[in-house]
């Protein structure tokens, strides 16, 4: 999903563009082998964004904001490059990926990626901020390395999913909130409702993108991810077709299981999005009001389910 730029952080954003452009052009091509768009896509830029536009409700404006959102940006293009060593399915039954030679790309250009980003960190206008970021990717390390590994007890399924979704969905948005605080000059007392506010706003984001794929085809099954809806679907007893979508997700058993989730799993996960949507607004509420908070209102309204 693509986000518009509010006309009072256009200048900031496209700042923040050339910074991108200026980091990563002496290694272009390689970091293109892993994606083609993995830096080139300035229509999803929301982590650089919220930095700038919660940085708007204080006195943040400028080249040092930009740094800090540009940092982000390049975090989060790093941890994509990573995710291309990580296949779901191969994690959840302990077996390992080959260490291909792509791999060994992914791998450099993720750390390329974070070199750049702590470099722009160290130009942000709050030492904090490489706190914040350092901890949040600490997070999204763990939340790859944890996975949904059986669907009973339904507990513990259910608790390792949001651990999961917390850390690679919410963490990165709750830091790009707090650093947009950071750089704003606002309140400490403010970094708390920040977090939540990006926590959730991800949270949210991630259980829209999951909704959607189950009302059409499950491809994201298919990669071996495991949505709430399919952990909601098994809650009580795992019908066999559940059972075996979780063990091999293949068209046959996409196609057999996707009927129960969407009868058992998606009411109860669409109510789930309503409730991290309505949290991001109460977060947001603890904000100041600003030019910019129509747009960061927006951002929870835009979100599907």
């Amino acid at each position: 999903m693509s986000w518009s730029v509010p006309p009072e952080l256009h200048h900031d954003f496209l700042f923040v563009e050339q910074l991108l452009r200026e980091r990563t052009r002496a290694r272009l091509a390689v970091i293109s082998m892993v994606g083609p768009h993995l830096m080139n896509d300035p229509s999803d830029r929301l982590r650089a964004l919220i930095v700038l536009a919660i940085a708007r409700l204080g006195n943040g404006a400028g080249e040092q904001v930009a740094h800090a959102a540009a940092a982000v940006e390049l975090i989060e293009a790093a941890t994509r490059a990573h995710d291309d060593l990580i296949d779901e399915q191969a994690r959840r039954t302990g077996r390992v990926a080959n260490g291909a030679w792509d791999h060994g790309v992914a791998l450099m250009v993720g750390d390329y990626l974070f070199a750049l980003a702590a470099g722009e960190m160290a130009r942000s206008p709050d030492p904090r901020i490489i706190g914040l970021y350092s901890q949040a990717v600490m997070r999204i390390c763990e939340g790859q390395l944890t996975t949904v590994s059986s669907l009973t007890p339904p507990e513990a399924a259910l608790a390792v999913y949001w651990q999961r979704a917390e850390a690679l969905a919410g963490a990165l948005l709750a830091a790009a909130a707090q650093a947009g605080v950071l750089c704003g000059g606002l309140a400490d007392s403010l970094l708390e409702p920040a977090a939540q506010f990006g926590l959730h706003l991800g949270l949210a984001r991630q259980l829209a993108k999951e909704i959607r794929d189950i009302e059409a085809d499950g491809a994201w099954l298919q990669a071996g991810h495991v949505p709430l809806a399919l952990v909601l679907a098994a809650s009580d007893s795992p019908a066999p077709a559940l059972q075996a979508l979780f063990a091999h997700p293949s068209p046959e058993t996409i196609a057999a299981a996707l009927p129960i989730i969407r009868r058992d799993g998606l009411p109860a996960a669409r109510a789930v999005l309503v409730e991290q949507q309505a949290a991001a607004r109460q977060a947001l509420a603890q904000l100041p009001v600003g030019a910019t908070t129509p747009w960061l209102a927006a951002l929870i309204d835009q979100i599907g389910g």
